[in-house]
This record gives structure tokens, sequence and C-alpha cells, in this order.
């Protein structure tokens, strides 16, 4: 799961980074050994130059990140975590065609390109 839109996530850096975050991050849980991690990989790759700069996005490998997965209590993967101002809003588990996904990521590009709050819990 590596392009330079995506950010590769670790234990370390995760946290840090949804806290400097002023646009929502989807994160997606995955392992190397999934196969539908690797057929979802090439469609957030296209998702990533689509929303550039209006949703961030990332990517935790579970076997390298124990804590974070713990902190998410990520079960299965793939597993898509949409996050706002580090709160999570929305999670999908499993693979989800490309266009259910750019319904959701739209939905909080245009929310975030007008500067209304994107979170759920304003509405």
């Amino acid at each position: 799961m590596a392009s330079d839109k995506i950010i590769r996530f670790s234990d370390e850096n995760f946290n840090p980074f949804l806290l400097k975050s002023r646009v929502p991050v989807l994160v997606d849980f995955w392992a190397p050994s999934c196969g539908p991690c690797r057929t979802l990989a090439p469609m957030l790759k296209r998702l990533a130059e689509e929303y550039d700069g209006r949703i961030a996005f990332g990517a935790v490998n579970v076997e390298e990140c124990p804590r974070t997965v713990k902190e998410f209590r990520i079960s299965s993967v793939p597993t898509l975590t949409l996050l706002v101002d580090g709160i999570t809003e929305q999670r999908l588990i499993g693979l989800r065609p490309i266009e259910e996904l750019r319904s959701l990521l739209g939905n909080y590009a245009r929310r975030n390109d007008r500067g209304e709050s994107v979170s759920n819990q304003d509405s």
C-alpha cells in the first residue's frame, strides 16, 4: 500500500498526524497477506489523487502497528476508518466498491471545501 499521496502510518506517527490534520483522514487498516486489501490498494491510490488536499489518506499495516490496531479495535482487514478531528466518523469493514467510497468521501470533502464542520456530531 505505497503511494506518495498515502501516508504510511506507524504506532509512533499515527496520533500526532491525526492531531495536526486540518482535513478528514481516511485510514486503511490492511495486511500484506490479505487479498481484498491488495484489491483495495489501487482504488485508494486513485481516490487519494482525486481528493488531494481535501482528505488525507493513510495506511496502517496491522502486522506492524499493534498499539494502533488495539486502540481502534481492528479485528478484520481491510477496515477503512474515516476520522475527523481525530474522532472516528465512519467505519467500513471489507472490500467496498469505489463508487461507495467516492460517495462517502465526497460528502466530507464538500463540507470541508465550504468551510463547514465536517463532523457528523454537528448534524
